[in-house]
């Protein structure tokens, strides 16, 4: 079998906060009349669009080639990271997930949710929800919500495009509205909501909250953290790069500014995960050349040691791993 880099179909979701800007900012093909919220772009279940391999999921393709898909690293079970498209009409339920060790103890999962964000798009004064803007308890919490006073007591951030921020499990969170980012996480859906913003969902009855398990989770001294954080860029000869995150779950890097054709040599302990977030880029390498557009995604299989990229001036591209 000859690998070569595999694009994937998104997988929409319906969302009571989503909006249709997923389509203006990044040129997604949404369906009539429905508030989209999110578009996942690699997860287990979505499918290849080109080449020999085309309607076969991921997963599939895992357990067919575990180690030349997702490489010597890869532990086995499904995919380690998950990619999405987030398109924030309104704003997301204040909300925390657990940690690994927390999600294996309350839900019997394999690991928990720790994510990060870059901001694709924001209106003019948006603001995220990070934190807390005093000290406060498991049982202050559950006081300021029966008093209706709980948003006081949140920690606002104000955002705009090119911002990069990093929640790690057991952070208290929120989006606010008009905000479209890039979302990459450990795949886990595993969502605790505190607090729903007083709103009925799309069945037009009161959301479940998670208060308990959600409370458990919490990091009550998250106190008004300084966010967003400015992070180093490397100014090279025929590119530039910003490492965004480098942590324990995931590694991901913002190249832009490319003037010529780029090589990367990763070898095969991993795959690499490219997604286009302006204009478009060809990849090359031992393989027919795979061209990849605004919006869309790829896996580079871990069985793939060196590749290139070619495009016009003004692409932007963030390139994930684990």
């Amino acid at each position: 079998m000859e690998f070569y880099p595999l694009v994937f179909s998104p997988e929409l979701h319906n969302r009571v906060w989503g909006g249709r800007n997923l389509k203006s900012v990044l040129n997604k093909q949404l369906p009539p009349d429905v508030p989209i919220g999110e578009s996942w772009e690699i997860h287990d279940k979505n499918k290849v669009i080109n080449g020999l391999l085309k309607d076969k999921t991921l997963a599939e393709l895992i357990r067919e080639f575990p180690k030349e898909i997702a490489g010597t690293k890869f532990e086995g079970g499904d995919f380690p990271l998950l990619v999405k498209f987030l398109d924030a009409r309104e704003w997301l339920s204040v909300q925390v997930h657990p940690d690994d060790l927390l999600a294996q103890d309350l839900e019997g999962q394999p690991r928990g949710k720790t994510e990060c964000w870059y901001i694709l798009d924001a209106e003019p004064d948006a603001v995220i929800m990070y934190g807390f803007s005093e000290q406060i308890t498991g049982d202050d919490f559950r006081k300021a919500i029966e008093q209706n006073k709980l948003k006081e007591k949140l920690h606002y951030i104000n955002v705009k495009k090119g911002d990069f921020v990093f929640v790690p499990a057991k952070t208290v969170h929120a989006i606010g509205p008009g905000i479209v980012l890039y979302e990459l996480q450990q795949t886990s859906d595993t969502t605790y909501r505190l607090y729903d913003w007083d709103r009925m969902g799309l069945d037009g009855k009161p959301r479940e909250l998670h208060l308990e398990k959600g409370l458990l989770c919490s990091n009550f001294d998250d106190i008004r953290p300084n966010l967003p954080q400015e992070y180093p860029t490397k100014q090279l000869e025929n590119h530039s790069i910003t490492l965004l995150t480098e942590n324990k779950y995931f590694t991901l890097n913002k190249i832009f500014n490319i003037s010529r054709r780029l090589s990367f040599t990763k070898g095969k302990s991993v795959p690499h995960i490219l997604t286009v977030i302006d204009n478009s880029i060809m990849v090359s390498g031992d393989f027919e050349t795979i061209y990849i557009s605004q919006g869309e995604s790829c896996i580079i299989p871990a069985v793939i040691e060196n590749y290139t990229i070619d495009c016009d001036y003004g692409a932007e591209i963030l390139q994930a791993h684990y």
